[in-house]
């Protein structure tokens, strides 16, 4: 069973009348997703698609994915108020910026934490209710649901949960800011494993858990009452087996021509970097760089044209108005300045689908991941994970995780403009042989480290806590599970016409 605020479906009226569906955006949700075709079982998650109520049956589930169905996704409703307390409020005005240093004020409001107790607690009645038997692994996803764990432990003491951590995260010293940090640290030690992108989020929990709890911790342990909860780190990964074989599907070509075609691209150099439309993605600072590099180096004009696809996220928080407002001047501004006919920068604000997504990192001569503090960001490793060419440049944020593993990009710290537009000019000049050795080191590391490892290990450590109650998780084959291994969905009962 999984876990999560997000769905992995959405369903929504066409104009026509028609429902439709789509998978949501999100390294996260697409990793889940792959776990969960390859897996099978029941996946919880808030229901927001305005056409989701017309599609489940009478138990509030459907099957999915709706053109391929392999496990049962499980709707769970938020009121309007809900929505804005315990999602925008405390998670994203709150927790959030409490957790990612990107000087954005944390706001803490009693009415958010009060809904987000409430909320925790639902979730936890409507695991308890679609638990196939007790002895079910349960895997919590992200810091909506830190109380899940601790709730549902008062239901069903026996049931065994994980929870992972996407995001960083904080030092004890800017913990305090929460005034529920206690109750946020005990709610997550409800589970009996607790895992993370990296080793210092790791270190910087246990010191919490100390610190603010005065409880016994090890190297990766923290001792509550009777209980031994296990705290690791765990980077995830992508679908690298599915990104190579769109890389690999002729069809490919197709679609990359048609993205040229259709962003203008006639330019020798392209760069690309995709985002949430998030102030800790860095992306005014990258455009900060890359307009120092066109003023240094004027003869990129027309050479050179930067792809920014930012997905518009959370746009009814002013933090998030502010950022898109001010990236929308700014690239305003550099194209005026420094725009040709043929280069400079397109932007575009949409997601795009997977397939579309690996077209366009394979046309990029490099691509720009530049956060100002992330969990991980799993851009960076899918477009390592596309180019099977060992083609292009992966320029990087030594504030990201991944820039734990991914040595041999270029590394660089966003908050230093100089740097960064001499990264960008690097990964422009780059010899050949260079990108190629740099991204074949760089595509091992990914293909040794996919989301399917990443699950296995986080499932495998909760089993061996006991061993006897849970049932073995499947062996791994390269690339995931074997799909022998799977557990088929529950269907939904009976699904409403729509």
């Amino acid at each position: 069973m999984v876990v999560s605020n997000r769905e992995p479906y959405q369903h929504s009226h066409a104009p026509d009348g028609r429902i439709t569906w789509a998978p949501t955006t999100g390294g996260v949700a697409v990793a889940l997703d792959a776990l969960m075709r390859e897996r099978g079982g029941v996946w919880i998650a808030h229901g927001s698609g305005d056409a989701d109520r017309d599609v489940v049956d009478a138990g509030d589930c459907v099957a999915v994915p709706p053109d391929s169905p392999g496990y049962t996704l499980r709707r769970l409703w938020l009121s309007p108020e809900e929505a804005t307390q315990y999602y925008e409020g405390f998670a994203n005005e709150g927790l959030w910026p409490l957790c990612h240093e990107a000087h954005v004020r944390p706001i803490f409001r009693a009415l958010d934490w009060d809904t987000y107790q409430t909320v925790n607690r639902r979730f936890a009645e409507v695991i308890e209710s679609e638990l196939p038997d007790r002895s079910a692994p349960v895997f919590i996803q992200d810091y909506h649901l830190a109380l899940v764990a601790a709730k549902l432990r008062l239901r069903e003491p026996g049931v065994k949960t994980a929870l992972f951590w996407h995001i960083p995260w904080p030092s004890p010293d800017r913990l305090r800011i929460c005034p529920w940090r206690r109750d946020l640290i005990a709610g997550l030690l409800g589970n009996d494993l607790i895992a993370f992108q990296i080793d210092r989020d790791r270190r910087n929990f246990l010191a919490a858990a100390r610190e603010a709890l005065g409880l016994e911790v090890t190297r990766n342990t923290v001792r509550m009452g009777n209980r031994i909860i296990a705290v690791k780190a765990v980077p995830i990964g992508v679908d690298y087996d599915r990104i190579q074989q769109i890389a690999r599907d002729p069809a490919g070509e197709t679609e990359m021509a048609r993205l040229r075609q259709e962003l203008g691209l006639d330019t020798p150099i392209v760069g690309v970097g995709v985002d949430r439309l998030d102030y800790t993605k860095g992306v005014l600072e990258r455009l900060d760089a890359l307009e120092l590099l066109l003023e240094r180096r004027p003869d990129l004009r027309d050479r050179m044209t930067f792809v920014q696809i930012g997905v518009p996220s959370r746009s009814t928080l002013p933090s998030y108005v502010d950022v898109v407002e001010a990236i929308d001047r700014k690239v305003a501004d550099i194209n005026a300045r420094h725009g040709s006919g043929r280069g400079t920068i397109r932007y575009r604000k949409s997601a795009l689908r997977i397939r579309r997504l690996v077209a366009l990192y394979r046309l990029a001569n490099f691509c720009v991941v530049s956060s100002l503090h992330d969990g991980m960001n799993l851009v960076a490793k899918e477009f390592v994970a596309a180019r099977e060419d060992e083609g292009g440049v992966l320029v990087l944020s030594e504030m990201a995780g991944a820039a734990q593993q991914l040595h041999d990009a270029l590394l660089i710290n966003p908050y230093d403009v100089e740097g960064f537009a001499s990264a960008l000019e690097q990964a422009i000049d780059m010899p050949e042989d260079e990108r190629r050795r740099r991204m074949h080191a760089m595509r091992r590391v990914v293909a040794g480290r996919n989301v399917f490892g990443w699950a296995s290990d986080i499932l495998e450590g909760l089993a061996r806590l006991n061993p006897r109650s849970l049932p073995p998780v499947p062996g791994r084959a390269p690339g995931g599970f074997e799909r022998k291994s799977v557990t088929r969905a529950r269907m939904p009962r009976e699904v409403k016409p729509s």
